[in-house]
C-alpha cells in the first residue's frame, strides 16, 4: 500500500494561463515535473494528448472555450484556459503597396520655313506665313532650341530654319499601406479631382439647357477587399489603377474643354499567403506620334520636299509596376510598426503663473 503524499493547500493555488488557438491548430505545452493526470472540460472544443512524460500537446476542434486541467507529480497542477476561435475572428488586414511608374519621353521636331517678297507680293510658308519681311526677326522670338534666320544677303529671300529635341526620364511613387477589417472595402486615392460640366435636360422650348459641374477622380487608386482564408492565407480581390488627363483627346463643350483620361487599370482575386509580397507588372504603354506639315503636292517631292516641310517625332513610353504585401494585424496587440508612442510631457509651463497666486510657504522656525 502506498502512502499518499500530503499535499499543502498553497500547492493546490494554480494562475490560470490563457491559451487561444485557431480552429484545426495544435500547441505543445512543456512542463517541469512528470504529468500524472490530465482532465478536459469539453472535448468537443479542444483535447490534451499526452505526448511524454514531460510534454502534452493541445488540439483546438470547434468555436468555444473550455478549461484543461493537468496534475504533476510533484503535487502541483496547471491550469489553461483554452480559448478556440475563428481564424478571422478580431482580425484586420494591413494592405502595403507601392506603386512605380518608369517614363521615358522623346520629342523631335525639325522644320524649314521661307519667304519671298517685292513691293506687291509676298509668299511664305511655316513660321515665315505671315507678318514677317525680308529684314524682320518676328520668327526667332518664337523659335524653338535652334534656330537659323537668313536672307542670303537678298533683299526678297528669307529662310528660317528651326530644329529641338526632347528627351526625359521620370519616375513617380507612391506608397500606401491602409487597414481594413476582414472582409471589408477600403480604398485609396492619390490625385486630383476634375470638372465636368453636363448639360441638364428638360428646360422649355427656346432656352438655353443648364450645366451642372460633376467631379471626376484621377491620378493613383487602389481598392482592395481582404478576406482571412485561415492564419496563414488571405483571399485578396484588388483592383490597382493609374489615370492621368489627357487634354489632346479632350472635348469642347459648350465653351469648356473637357480632357480625356488615360487610365491603366488591372483587378483580380487570388491567394496570398500572408507577409508575402504579389508583383503585377507589364503594365506598358508605348505611344508614337510623327507628323509631317508642309506645302500641298510639294513635300511630297524627293529629296527636295524637305525645304517645303517640317517634321514633328513625339514618342511616349512608360511602365507601371504595382507591388501588393497583405499583411494579418490583430488589433488588440498591434504590430511596434503600427504603434506611435509619444513621451510624457515633464515641463510644468503653467507652475511660473501659479506661484504667484499661491500663498507663501510657512516660515521655517
Amino acid at each position: 500500500m502506498v502512502n499518499a503524499v500530503p499535499v499543502s493547500a498553497q500547492q493546490l493555488e494554480t494562475t490560470i494561463i490563457p491559451l487561444s488557438l485557431s480552429v484545426g491548430r495544435a500547441y505543445p505545452v512543456s512542463t517541469t515535473a512528470n504529468v500524472t493526470r490530465v482532465s478536459i472540460a469539453l472535448p468537443a472544443v479542444a483535447d490534451v494528448v499526452v505526448i511524454s512524460q514531460r510534454e502534452v500537446l493541445v488540439s483546438a476542434f470547434s468555436l468555444g472555450e473550455t478549461d484543461a486541467i493537468l496534475w504533476h507529480s510533484d503535487g502541483t497542477r496547471s491550469h489553461y484556459r483554452i480559448t478556440v476561435h475563428s481564424p478571422s475572428d478580431r482580425k484586420q488586414i494591413a494592405i502595403g503597396v507601392k506603386f512605380a511608374e518608369v517614363r521615358r519621353d522623346a520629342l523631335r521636331n525639325v522644320g524649314l520655313s521661307g519667304s519671298w517678297s517685292d513691293q506687291q507680293t509676298r509668299v511664305g510658308s511655316g513660321a515665315l506665313k505671315s507678318g514677317t519681311t525680308a529684314g524682320g526677326n518676328d520668327a526667332v522670338g518664337s523659335a524653338r532650341f535652334l534656330s537659323v534666320l537668313s536672307n542670303f544677303g537678298t533683299d526678297n529671300v528669307l529662310a528660317f530654319l528651326e530644329a529641338e529635341e526632347q528627351r526625359g526620364n521620370a519616375r513617380l511613387l507612391a506608397e500606401p499601406n491602409i487597414i481594413a477589417g476582414n472582409r471589408e472595402d477600403a480604398s485609396f486615392l492619390a490625385g486630383g479631382e476634375v470638372p465636368v460640366p453636363v448639360v441638364q435636360g428638360g428646360v422649355g422650348a427656346g432656352q438655353n439647357n443648364g450645366i451642372s459641374v460633376q467631379y471626376r477622380e484621377f491620378g493613383i487608386r487602389l481598392k482592395f477587399n481582404a478576406e482571412i482564408i485561415s492564419d496563414s492565407l488571405i483571399k485578396l480581390t484588388f483592383t490597382p489603377e493609374v489615370s492621368s488627363l489627357d487634354f489632346s483627346n479632350g472635348v469642347v463643350l459648350s465653351g469648356f474643354r473637357i480632357p480625356a483620361f488615360r487610365t491603366r487599370r488591372v483587378s483580380s482575386t487570388i491567394d496570398v499567403r500572408r507577409d508575402q509580397s504579389l508583383l503585377v507588372s507589364g503594365l506598358f504603354s508605348d505611344q508614337q506620334e510623327s507628323v509631317r506639315n508642309g506645302i500641298p503636292f510639294l513635300k511630297d517631292i524627293p529629296i527636295l520636299g524637305s525645304l517645303f516641310s517640317s517634321s514633328s517625332f513625339q514618342r511616349n513610353e512608360s511602365e507601371l509596376v504595382v507591388v501588393v504585401t497583405p499583411v494579418i494585424i490583430d488589433p488588440l496587440r498591434p504590430r511596434e510598426r503600427d504603434t506611435l508612442r509619444f513621451l510624457p510631457d515633464s515641463t510644468r509651463p503653467a507652475m511660473d503663473a501659479l506661484k504667484r497666486r499661491l500663498p507663501p510657504p510657512p516660515a521655517t522656525p
